[in-house]
């Protein structure tokens, strides 16, 4: 397999405002990236570009080799049912419960009976350290609680890829220790999976050693 093939995304040229330079880099099937950024509040964006929620100014963004432009809605919908998302607040729904919002990915996209279903729930649960509150509404939980409910909702499905927006977000010392330790499990555990970290914090990296580094904020990746 030659490396473009095996690329999940790519991004060439991409402008963004408050980026000095143009962004240029790829993230290979099995790696570990971590994205550094001028500050958080563009890494939402970002994010939604990667996904091709939004379309850029200027610049390409390749998914699975493909420009994301020549694909049509359903065939992103696909891509994305395969990329476990986590983001700052958890992007939980609010009129959904703690377990339905954990559940939901499995009755979307994957055909499990319901024991299939609790057991591969309350694996995820149990590697985060997540008990109680399970029938509650999200609208109780803490920040931190909502945001670690997201980490085991994005993991459920086993994806082939992981991004993550701003993960140390909301977290304090302990609490990123546990993330990370998880993220980085995680992602060996499938073959090929791939893992994209955004964030503008730079002490990242000393959690995720083996992870490679695109530094914006010094005009890397580009």
């Amino acid at each position: 397999m030659n490396s473009e093939m095996a690329e999940i995304l790519r991004v060439e040229q991409l402008f963004q405002q408050e980026i000095p330079v143009p962004i240029s880099f790829a993230v290979a099937r099995g790696s570990m990236t971590i994205l550094v950024t001028p500050k958080e509040e563009i890494n939402w964006q970002l994010a939604r570009l990667f996904l091709c929620l939004d379309k850029p100014r200027s610049g390409k963004i390749y998914l699975h080799n493909s420009d994301s432009t020549s694909l049509s809605d359903r065939e992103l919908r696909d891509i994305r049912s395969k990329i476990g998302i986590v983001s700052p607040a958890g992007g939980l729904v609010s009129n959904l419960t703690v377990w339905e919002n954990l559940t939901l990915p499995l009755h979307y996209h994957q055909q499990l009976s319901h024991g299939e279903i609790k057991e591969r729930a309350m694996a995820v649960l149990d590697r985060l350290g997540i008990t109680g509150k399970l029938m509650a509404a999200t609208s109780t939980l803490t920040a931190v609680q909502k945001k670690m409910i997201g980490f085991a909702r994005a993991m459920i499905t086993a994806p082939d890829f992981m991004l993550y927006e701003s993960p140390a977000s909301r977290l304090d010392q302990k609490e990123m220790e546990l993330f990370f330790s998880v993220a980085g499990e995680f992602h060996h555990e499938k073959p090929g999976r791939a893992s994209l970290f955004i964030t503008a914090r730079q002490d990242t990296a000393r959690f995720l050693p083996e992870a490679g580094l695109v530094n914006l904020i010094r005009g890397q990746g580009i």
